[in-house]
């Protein structure tokens, strides 16, 4: 039997989880048993044993032999939320690359534990329906996936993005709507549309080091913008550097942010569209993690109150469907005409065959049921994580607390050297993202990015606990 919010179970399960955060229920107290929430609530015993044990998995109760369910955690348990970064007022050259080919030699081993996660695991992904789509597309191709596609992408998959586009409070066209290879190169057309080498981007620090790379590659600065780990970068100091004209266009990810977690309010994205129809500015928005949003309601996006075309809005479903497919997408704005110049410059056209895919997949399959099941791991896995980080790491550590997205950020002692600490956890069998990645002024040497991309098992677990070990073993040392 189902609500229309949910099985019963679950919302059971919220109410009991709220009681616990508003302190009704403290650490330790035991909980109703499972005969009177049968009793109480109208509901069978065994949707009862489901209510504790979903709050079990989650980490927020422990059952005890023969005397029932107990609060285990508590919301005010969490670790200190990082203050708002400070980065240096100044533009400079971005330097990341050589830093990411010595990372990426020393994660290569597949034996290794990862905490990395740019993708959430293959098994939250729905690989039997995309199978059935591949046969789909496979049956019905004749020869068209043979030529070059259209620059802007397979019409039929751009109205499925449009419709998609709804979800955040916008219409467009298929037509406003270019198909790209991943998000990563939508961001870099964008670059390229809107600022030139030697310009200067306004970036949120920290940021990932992804866009970091972009920028580099383009030879353009940046410019870190002071980031709040909840609301995201600071609007009175970016319009500061509107007015001083110390930048040229801004590149932010709006919605749950990699890797802080941020996630600016409604009225702050408002706001910021104001300022950029104030001042001309461009904004290149990444909103790659909007769908993995852990609260009911979808975050809208700064692209949702453009009213002048300067925003120019990039996603991709590589984080709720298939990274491998690698497919993203741009609605430039009113650099539509130009983005789409550059796209024919660098690679011509996205390959047909995996749009072809995407669209029988979403021609066959309710995408919200899918996200609806992921969100709920991702969720469950940010407990689980943030649990643990709380158990196993010094006292004085920091963590910020996401409400959306794959990335947790871990401020660490200032003692401790995260590039030290990787290479011991490395030898360990491994493997995380290092802080000092995500910033072009060799900050965040204290800092790690975990990730909640990875169901909660026993070497999930050992990871997190070693590399608590080896954090506390630096600052013995």
């Amino acid at each position: 039997m189902k609500k229309s919010n949910g099985f019963i179970y679950l919302k059971l399960a919220e109410n009991i989880q709220h009681m616990i955060s508003e302190g009704v229920y403290a650490v330790g107290d035991k909980l109703p048993s499972v005969r009177s929430l049968h009793l109480e609530h109208g509901v069978s015993i065994s949707t009862a044993l489901q209510v504790y044990t979903h709050l079990e998995k989650k980490g927020w109760v422990t059952s005890r032999e023969k005397s029932g369910y107990f609060v285990r955690y508590a919301r005010q348990m969490r670790p200190q939320l990082p203050p708002v970064t400070n980065p240096a007022p100044r533009a400079g050259r971005v330097q990341i690359n050589e830093k990411l080919a010595v990372f990426r030699k020393t994660v290569r081993s597949e034996k290794a534990i990862s905490l990395i996660g740019a993708s959430p695991d293959t098994s939250l992904m729905p690989a039997t329906k995309l199978k059935k789509a591949l046969q789909l597309a496979s049956r019905e191709l004749d020869t068209s996936f043979i030529p070059y596609g259209d620059i802007t992408g397979y019409e039929p998959f751009r109205r499925h993005i449009a419709r998609h586009c709804l979800n955040w409070g916008r219409a467009f066209s298929p037509n406003e709507i270019i198909v790209t290879n991943g998000a990563i190169e939508a961001a870099s057309l964008c670059l390229r549309a809107v600022a030139n080498a030697g310009d200067t981007i306004a970036i949120e620090s920290p940021t990932f080091f992804g866009l970091l790379l972009a920028i580099e590659s383009l030879g353009m600065k940046a410019l870190e913008i002071p980031t709040d780990p909840v609301t995201g970068v600071s609007l009175d100091v970016l319009e500061d550097a509107f007015k001083q004209k110390k930048v040229q266009a801004c590149l932010f990810v709006s919605n749950y942010s990699n890797p802080l977690g941020s996630c600016m309010p409604d009225n702050s994205k408002e706001q910021l569209a104001k300022m950029l129809q104030k001042y001309q500015v461009p904004l290149i928005e990444d909103d790659v993690y909007g769908d993995l949003h852990f609260a009911p309601e979808r975050p809208r996006t700064i692209k949702s109150y453009d009213e002048e075309g300067l925003v120019l809005y990039c996603s991709s479903f590589s984080k709720s469907i298939a990274a491998g497919l690698r497919i993203g997408w741009v609605i430039g704005g009113r650099y539509h005409e130009k983005i789409a110049q550059l796209k024919f410059m660098s690679s011509a056209a996205t390959g047909i065959l995996p749009q072809l895919v995407l669209t029988k997949f979403l021609d066959q399959q309710r995408l919200d049921l899918h996200l609806k099941s992921l969100r709920q791991a991702l969720s469950m896995q940010t407990m689980q994580v943030t649990k643990a980080i709380q158990e196993y790491f010094p006292e004085d550590t920091q963590l910020t607390r996401p409400n959306g997205g794959i990335s947790l950020w871990v401020v660490l002692p200032p003692k401790v050297d995260t590039w030290q600490l990787h290479d011991a956890a490395v030898a360990q069998g491994i493997t995380f993202t290092p802080g000092a990645l995500f910033s072009s002024q060799h900050r965040y040497q204290n800092c790690i990015r975990l990730t909640n991309a990875n169901p909660w098992n026993d070497d999930q677990d050992w990871a997190i606990r070693t590399i608590g070990q080896l954090s506390q073993q630096q600052l013995k040392g």
